[in-house]
């Protein structure tokens, strides 16, 4: 498997850093990273598997892959609501993510 570049490395490395019991979004990590959502996604499309990938989601608190994320979540006790994580009780938003990185 090839480096990821610099860019990448910043959003595999935030996603490291969410705790266990916590997510973020594409966007909140993002915006942390310096790059979009989108491009967050591409990351951990390609290069996800590095981390806990399960911990960065969609806004409304869904994952792309909510079978093998729900086992993730629910071992973490994270509170879901229907298939959706509650982001009110779990979220981490970019100036958390950002405080993360420099401890």
């Amino acid at each position: 498997m090839s480096t990821p570049p610099e860019p990448a490395q910043r959003v595999l490395a935030l996603a490291g850093l969410i705790p266990p019991g916590n997510v973020s979004t594409y966007g909140e990590v993002g915006k942390a990273a310096g790059v979009s959502a989108r491009q967050v996604g591409s990351v951990m499309r390609q290069w996800g598997s590095q981390v806990p990938w399960w911990r960065v989601i969609k806004a409304d608190g869904t994952s792309h892959d909510y079978e093998r994320a729900k086992a993730k979540w629910e071992a973490e006790g994270l509170v879901l609501r229907g298939r959706a994580v509650r982001m009110d009780l779990c979220g981490l938003d970019h100036r958390d993510l950002e405080n993360l990185a420099r401890k």
